[in-house]
């Protein structure tokens, strides 16, 4: 009987241990935090503009949503007769699909959209020239992107970015004569970018 009963009660106390959680029933939603640089070819210069990259967002098992914030270096256009100073910032939000998944990979293609608004201002070279007066010029920013996605480790992964941006509202930079107005850049409408980032994945 003794037996028996001490039988019985670790069999008691084995039921009673905790059992660990299964993967299934763990969040799938993993937050991240990206930050990098960009460059992309505006139209309004040779180079385009380069700026940093700053981006948060939730991943979930096929899409992920991002908010980014692109801020582009002041860039400088000059003639015989001015030198303008052209800053460019992009505040909007994203969402991508992931189409492949293998290992440390992700391949994701999606779209997005945002505000971007052109910090303007005019230096006069000499005198006669009438400069404007400092302005922010807002434009919508939209068009798609795909990304692949390289994880270095559990909590850091490296990101490339290759996007085509449509502006709609953006500057024409030019002078006003007697003649009537006449453009000197006038930007692209649709402007390539590229973007290299780092990855925080906690």
């Amino acid at each position: 009987m003794a037996l028996l009963v001490g039988a019985g009660s670790r069999a008691q106390d084995t039921q009673a241990l905790p059992l660990a959680e299964p993967a299934a029933q763990r969040s799938s939603v993993q937050w991240q935090l990206m930050v990098g640089g960009l460059s992309a070819l505006d139209g309004y210069s040779d180079l385009g503009h380069q700026g940093i990259y700053l981006g948060a967002g939730w991943e979930f098992p096929g899409l992920r949503f991002r908010f980014q914030f692109l801020a582009g270096l002041p860039n400088r256009l000059r003639d015989e007769r001015t030198e303008v100073n052209l800053e460019q910032y992009t505040f909007g939000f994203w969402l991508d699909q992931a189409v492949m998944r293998s290992g440390a990979w992700r391949w994701g293609v999606g779209g997005g959209a945002g505000v971007l608004v052109f910090a303007r201002s005019v230096e006069p070279l000499f005198r006669g020239v009438d400069a404007a007066k400092p302005r922010l010029v807002p434009a919508l920013l939209v068009g798609p992107d795909t990304s692949v996605r390289y994880r270095l480790s559990r909590l850091v992964a490296v990101e490339g970015t290759v996007a085509l941006d449509v502006v709609l509202g953006r500057p024409v930079i030019g002078y006003v004569n007697e003649q009537g107005f006449l453009p000197l850049h006038s930007g692209w409408a649709v402007q390539p970018r590229l973007g290299l980032a780092f990855m925080i994945l906690p």
